[in-house]
């Protein structure tokens, strides 16, 4: 067995996690090859300090979604009161019509920027809200489900202070 190339593999394995900024909080919803629209994905924040944070939204997707891009409402809640709302347009897939993402299969993960240096507010009860709020073009309606999202995850990151 080399040893070289194993040394080698682990150190850039833990150099690369090194870099990720860490999680305060991350969670996943999983679909069965496809996003009702009435199946909204819901994170309970329990326990997390007031802090300034990133909230990141990730999505998998595979080969049946069929937009090149994605539309969320995002929303934050603290129980019943809405603290922020957003509509949200994300790239799904580039102009020669490629997949953005990570993965090397058939599921690709993107990850989205939803807030950048928020300040988390001291309360109890808070959740997020993610639903999906694509349509096809011209059409008001949107879509009962999307297929293809097998995913969605949310996120916070804690704020690297030292930069």
């Amino acid at each position: 067995m080399h040893k070289k190339p194993l040394i080698s593999s682990v150190l850039i394995l833990i150099s690369l996690m090194a870099c990720q900024e860490p999680k305060l909080f991350m969670d996943y919803r999983n679909f069965d090859e496809r996003w009702e629209s009435t199946q909204k994905a819901v994170f309970e924040l329990d326990s997390i300090a007031p802090q300034p944070i990133n909230m990141m939204i990730y999505i998998r997707n595979n080969q049946r979604y069929p937009f090149s891009n994605l539309f969320l409402i995002a929303r934050l809640k603290k129980g019943d009161s809405l603290l922020l709302c957003d509509t949200l347009e994300y790239a799904m897939a580039n102009a020669q019509g490629n997949w953005l993402g990570k993965g090397f299969l058939e599921v690709k993960e993107s990850k989205l920027w939803w807030k950048e240096n928020y300040e988390l507010p001291a309360a109890q009860n808070l959740k997020v809200e993610l639903e999906h709020a694509s349509r096809f073009s011209g059409n008001e309606q949107a879509l009962d489900a999307l297929e293809g999202i097998v995913g969605v995850g949310f996120a916070m990151e804690e704020i690297n202070k030292d930069e």
